[in-house]
């Protein structure tokens, strides 16, 4: 099964050549996950409770005559296209060391976990992500990860404040939103400034760049 996401079981012909990872390979787990070269035996429980897709992997039969897959290191549930780096940050939520802090702290380290709870339908840990990314992220950024993620309610307060501030678009915000962007957050800019005390309104403002940026 295969939904907006990539779940993949080891088949009989994979190279079993692989190392448990030092952290989440749990003596208790039950569900083997394959991630690159690296075994993950963790608890099933989280997943089917936080995620959809989990949720119904695990609800399918067992095919008589064969054994689960993931219930043993000879037969993992191998997850391709997904890196370690993003999936220990995503089980850092799961498994924390300590339940005071959170381990996350960089725009990267929550954009893995965003990315993994977007593909996955890990609906709370994606309200988490989000509700983060927003703390610590530019503009430019929240726009970015929110047409890769479809994280709305970034979108619109976003260009308008790149429309509106004092200072222009940097070199760097411009080599991450692309020319159009740019040129269109310019040409919304030119209008602000030079035309009737009218179209400096906030919801004017806000008008123009909605038909512009979100539904034009």
């Amino acid at each position: 099964m295969t939904p907006h996401n990539e779940l993949t079981n080891q088949s009989p012909q994979s190279p079993s050549i692989s190392k448990r990872h030092p952290r989440f390979y749990f003596s208790d787990g039950n569900v083997v996950f394959r991630i690159e070269d690296t075994l993950y035996r963790i608890h099933r429980y989280f997943f089917r409770r936080d995620s959809l897709v989990f949720e119904a992997m695990f609800s399918l039969p067992v095919p008589v005559g064969e054994r689960p897959e993931g219930e043993a290191e000879d037969r993992p549930i191998r997850l391709d296209g997904v890196e370690c780096r993003d999936f220990d940050h995503l089980l850092s939520l799961m498994y924390p060391k300590d339940f005071n802090s959170y381990e996350l702290s960089t725009i990267e380290d929550w954009k893995s976990v965003l990315k993994l709870a977007t593909q996955w339908d890990f609906d709370s840990i994606r309200k988490l992500a989000i509700k983060h990314l927003a703390l610590i992220a530019s503009s430019a950024d929240l726009l970015i990860l929110g047409h890769q993620y479809d994280v709305t309610q970034w979108l619109l307060p976003r260009y308008i404040e790149l429309c509106v501030r004092d200072e222009t678009l940097t070199l760097e915000e411009g080599r991450k939103l692309g020319v159009d962007t740019v040129v269109t957050i310019n040409s919304i800019r030119n209008q602000i400034r030079y035309r009737s005390n009218l179209n400096r309104h906030k919801d004017a403002i806000a008008e123009l760049v909605q038909s512009v940026f979100i539904t034009g």
